[in-house]
């Protein structure tokens, strides 16, 4: 299953734990993971364990004109994107969650 989970709220709500936990468990049901994110979310990119999911093998993208209005420069494991790229990312995905 293609499992999307999109992240637009700040890295320290509970939105950010609830998804955290639930790209681990898609991972370990052999899930194909993917994150998005966007608006504040993407100060989430500066977390530590987003950096270890996407070791584990979670793809993880984000919203490039939010970083650069954020001035979030994130690692080279997390690809730049737009809401052009989060509709094709929707539209592949088995299941979408939206944490806001």
């Amino acid at each position: 299953m293609k499992l999307l989970i999109v992240l637009a709220s700040n890295p320290y709500s509970h939105d950010f734990n609830t998804a955290i936990k639930l790209a681990r468990a898609g991972i370990e049901r052999n899930h194909n993971v993917s994150m998005f994110f966007m608006a504040n979310g993407v100060y989430s990119l500066v977390r530590e364990e987003i950096k270890n999911l996407a070791e584990l093998g979670v793809k993880v993208y984000y919203c490039a004109h939010n970083a650069n209005q954020r001035r979030i420069s994130p690692e080279s494991w997390a690809e730049s994107s737009s809401m052009y790229g989060l509709s094709k990312l929707v539209g592949e995905a088995d299941k979408v969650i939206m944490l806001d």
